[in-house]
């Protein structure tokens, strides 16, 4: 699987070493990026914030003292992206189980409604197939990068692919937080305020 993202024989090592321990983030990355959204669609744009802000600079942090300090290498990296996002998380649960959200997360309350669960499908697989359609085009570039240019073209593709980002986030961030505002508008059948928020 790695040597189809497009590791090569010298690269293999640090991505296995890498993958045999960030699968343990998964969780947490899920609770404190996806559940996000829930504070804030709750009005609370900096409590947002802070959850993204807490686990890059504590990564960036923890990072240099596993890597440099404890001389762990990709290993480090991996560790010390689980400890960062599992603070996330911890911060994104406190937050929704705590006084202040106007819609308190219950975990007494958590139980699956096959009637909701069809509408939460329909309404993430958009998103889905984005995202999927994303990997697999980055899955094919590397491998064509890796077959015919080697490991420089794969690590130039993966800064351009860094710059990109960096220059999609605010535009990810205007349209995912403007989109709780202009759904309840449309359930409201508030149309003339949709086409405004647009």
């Amino acid at each position: 699987m790695l040597q189809l993202f497009g590791a090569s024989v010298q690269t293999l090592p640090y991505a296995a070493s890498y993958l045999t321990v960030y699968p343990a983030s998964t969780v947490f990355v899920m609770i404190s990026l996806g559940m996000n959204s829930f504070i804030n669609a709750q009005g609370f744009g900096r409590t947002g914030m802070c959850t993204v802000l807490i686990g890059a600079v504590l990564n960036i942090i923890l990072d240099s003292v596993f890597i440099c300090g404890l001389d762990m290498g990709v290993t480090g990296a991996a560790l010390a992206t689980i400890l960062s996002q599992g603070v996330s998380a911890a911060w994104v649960l406190k937050f929704l189980t705590g006084k202040r959200a106007l819609l308190r997360l219950s975990f007494r309350a958590m139980s699956i409604s096959v009637k909701y669960l069809k509408r939460i499908l329909a309404l993430g697989l958009s998103g889905f197939v984005m995202y999927l359609s994303t990997s697999v085009v980055q899955i094919v570039s590397n491998a064509f990068l890796a077959r015919y240019g080697g490991d420089l073209h794969v690590g130039v593709m993966t800064v351009l692919t860094s710059i990109r980002e960096i220059v999609y986030t605010p535009l990810t961030g205007l349209t995912s937080d403007s989109q709780p505002v202009r759904g309840y508008n449309y359930g409201a059948k508030a149309y003339g305020r949709v086409k405004q928020g647009i």
